[in-house]
């Protein structure tokens, strides 16, 4: 079930950011581009045209924990799963440059919780996953971490994730 909530997370986000553009990278320079989705990691750098590009902006989702709870002879199942939003971070040292990653950063941070909003307000994905919120209350809680991989600029939401059954 975990994989199937997978597949569907994917598919809800590269729908919702599809018209987003932020900078990214091509053989040819710096290009906009709508945020890629993936599972499990960023793929490689890829070579296109004898030229190294990374596949950015991008987020990337990766199943962290979770666990199954059974009652009454029904189970259910909960996952908690890290949606990892990377921008294009040039780095020519220029204010302006820092700046606008900043404000890319933040753009895709605030599409993917507007993307998952509705599955806060009672909307399960694909009919069948609930967003829940954790321990604390707290639903899509994000934390960036304070060194930054170049050429990345990132900030991870922690999801966490409701269904009935088992994987």
């Amino acid at each position: 079930m975990t994989a199937l909530l997978l597949k569907r997370l994917r598919e809800h986000l590269a729908q919702a950011l599809a018209s987003l553009k932020l900078l990214g990278q091509s053989p040819d320079g710096d290009v906009t581009t709508a945020p890629k989705v993936f599972i499990g990691d960023v793929p490689p750098k890829r070579m296109v045209k004898e030229s190294s590009v990374y596949e950015v902006p991008c987020v990337v989702i990766v199943p962290v924990s979770g666990h199954l709870l059974v009652a009454n002879g029904a189970a259910a199942s909960e996952t908690v799963i890290a949606i990892c939003c990377c921008v294009y971070n040039p780095d020519k040292g220029e204010r302006a440059d820092l700046e606008e990653v900043e404000a890319e950063l933040a753009a895709l941070l605030s599409a993917v919780t507007g993307a998952l909003l509705p599955c806060a307000q009672g909307t399960p994905l694909a009919k069948r996953f609930d967003l829940v919120p954790d321990e604390k209350g707290r639903m899509l809680d994000w934390v960036r971490a304070e060194d930054q991989p170049k050429p990345f600029s990132g900030a991870t939401i922690t999801s966490r994730w409701w269904f009935k059954g088992w994987e």
